[in-house]
């Protein structure tokens, strides 16, 4: 996948469906696949709101949301 976007908005577009369809595909494998590729996502987001300063900011735990439903939407 080459990301052509150059704002959070655009790039978002591009990647949420991605991950949305990442998790239909690994699925069709069977669930954990699916599960596992889902809980790396999430720790790997809940890691990185960590290690700024004063907890994510709105914006951060915007995005954490949309890639959480985008992952649940498979």
């Amino acid at each position: 996948m080459v990301l052509k976007g150059r704002t959070t908005a655009e790039l978002a577009d591009a990647v949420l469906p991605a991950l949305t369809s990442t998790v239909t595909v690994l699925k069709e494998q069977g669930e954990a696949p699916a599960a596992d590729f889902r809980s790396t996502v999430l720790i790997a987001l809940e890691s990185a709101a960590r290690s700024t300063k004063g907890g994510p900011g709105p914006a951060v735990t915007d995005m954490i949301r949309k890639i959480t439903e985008a992952l649940d939407a498979a």
